[in-house]
């Protein structure tokens, strides 16, 4: 188990977090993942507890962040990219694959006829609306992918040059990972709301897709507020004191 941990000076005071590599066998699993969306994630608590970890076990948080830490493996450039990055953006994945699905299951569902209740439309793919919420949310998912594609060609156009983003850039691809998971959050819900009730049925897989999004889009890594503060503070030059993400 790769575990975060939080480094005490002498008197007991933080000075940093590092990555500890524990042995799974000396780890208590605490059976807490009791959530409404992404149930099948398992992403239970631990303990551990008198856990000796030799320091060869051990990684500074903020050196893997920044990047261009020295790598035992020329070979695999990707060992000196910042971090950051690295963590964020594969969130996008399935945030994407979600809204994609969601957008995909409401176009077959209108492309069968599904009537518009309360209203003198036959068929709710004649209502303007729904046109108008259609196109929107095509739109919403076509902006989060733009901007989960820029971070990842920055990310790579670096590692292929061997050259380490500066703040700014590793910032921008937090805001942009940031973006990506409000832009899909914002499609779903529009497609919810071209669905009705009716998708909030146990049987309808819109309402699983919304859970799992709503809560997949709120991980820290993707957070709205904090990656915004960060970025801002990148682009007005302010010393970053707060994200140990950049």
């Amino acid at each position: 188990m790769i575990a975060g941990v939080q480094v005490l000076d002498q008197g007991g005071e933080p000075v940093g977090v590092e990555l500890a590599l524990l042995p799974v066998g000396e780890l208590k699993v605490q059976l807490t993942w009791q959530v409404a969306g992404m149930k099948g994630t398992g992403s239970d608590s631990y303990t551990a507890a008198g856990v000796l970890v030799p320091h060869h076990r051990t990684l500074s948080m903020a050196e893997l962040f920044a990047g261009g830490h020295t790598s035992s493996r020329p070979e695999e450039p990707r060992y000196t990219a910042a971090l950051s990055g690295y963590l964020a953006l594969p969130l996008l994945g399935p945030i994407l694959g979600l809204a994609q699905a969601a957008l995909e299951l409401t176009h077959e569902r209108l492309s069968k006829g599904k009537p518009l209740s309360v209203s003198l439309y036959p068929s709710a793919a004649a209502a303007p609306s729904v046109q108008l919420a259609m196109a929107e949310a095509a739109s919403l998912i076509d902006t989060a992918t733009l901007h989960a594609l820029r971070g990842a060609t920055d990310l790579d156009a670096a590692v292929a040059e061997a050259r380490v983003l500066d703040l700014p850039a590793r910032a921008r691809i937090l805001m942009d990972t940031a973006v990506a998971a409000r832009r899909a959050r914002e499609a779903v819900d529009l497609l919810l709301t071209v669905g009705g009730a009716s998708s909030f049925a146990e049987a309808n897989p819109l309402q699983r897709i919304w859970r799992d999004l709503e809560t997949a889009s709120r991980h820290a890594l993707a957070s709205d507020t904090l990656n915004r503060e960060v970025y801002g503070r990148a682009l007005l030059g302010i010393e970053e004191p707060i994200s140990l993400m950049v």
